[in-house]
């Protein structure tokens, strides 16, 4: 799985960016510069997405935690921030069911712990064999994102989506679809254990399609805040940039002082 490390000078701390469904680790360009001046950096394009090629016949959330895990061995990681956006939040369920102890805090940008009804037969119907044989793949994912990502002020985050989707290959989005329509059971899985990983979930106003079923989990999750956005769509990152940005380095430092006293 491709990787790249932003190291600071004298930072210790590291957080691992894990981006959207159809984006690689350039969506983050807006959070570099704020991340980078207080932490080493480590960004990664999950499979198929970006410089990562598409693995056949393998369980895609399973196989991205095992290929984050081996990296962060490599590197002498030994904890770390996890900020994700979208499905890259699905990915650090998996990796907190798995390995709880290699995360210091988890930061969920567009959070998608269950996708409404409509949601799910727009998926279901890309991936319909009659359909997926006569259309292009990048059809129903654009519409999706203009259902996803309808107003004026969701544009930026809807086209830097849609731009780095063409990328993917016709397999890569199929797969992604298919196992992304089973893997919104991790944020369940996640809820049933007693993890106490401190959890900060950023999410829009205007995220019609996951913003009430995230209200519900950060309700019920004892160590999980949550912060709503004002105006603002699911790509949060990109759309209000300078209020995530500002969000997810205040939340980093305080679960860091907690942990250093307790």
């Amino acid at each position: 799985m491709f990787y790249k490390t932003l190291i600071h000078p004298s930072s210790k701390e590291w957080i691992v960016l894990f981006h959207g469904f159809g984006g690689n680790s350039s969506i983050f360009y807006k959070q570099l510069k704020p991340f980078r001046s207080e932490y080493n950096v480590l960004l990664l394009d999950l499979p198929g997405h970006g410089k990562t090629p598409y693995p056949k016949g393998v369980d895609l959330f399973e196989y991205s935690c095992d290929k984050t895990l081996e990296i962060l061995k490599d590197l002498k990681i030994k904890s770390a921030h996890f900020v994700g956006i979208s499905l890259g939040t699905i990915i650090m369920q998996e990796i907190a069911l798995r390995s709880p102890s290699s995360i210091k805090s988890m930061i969920l940008g567009g959070a998608t712990p269950k996708l409404k009804k409509w949601g799910e037969f727009l998926c279901r119907l890309s991936v319909f064999y009659p359909l997926r044989k006569m259309l292009p793949h990048m059809v129903p994912y654009r519409i999706f994102a203009r259902v996803l990502l309808p107003k004026r002020n969701h544009s930026d985050s809807r086209k830097a989506f849609i731009k780095e989707a063409y990328k993917l290959s016709k397999e890569a989005y199929l797969g992604w679809v298919l196992y992304g329509l089973d893997g919104y059971t991790t944020y369940d899985k996640l809820a049933e254990t007693e993890n106490k990983i401190p959890k900060l979930y950023i999410s829009g106003s205007e995220d019609h399609m996951f913003l009430e079923s995230t209200k519900k989990y950060a309700a019920n999750e004892e160590n999980a805040t949550m912060e709503i956005i004002e105006n603002c769509g699911h790509v949060c990152n990109i759309e209000e940039s300078e209020r995530f940005n500002d969000l997810a380095v205040s939340f980093m430092k305080s679960a860091s002082k907690v942990q250093i006293t307790a």
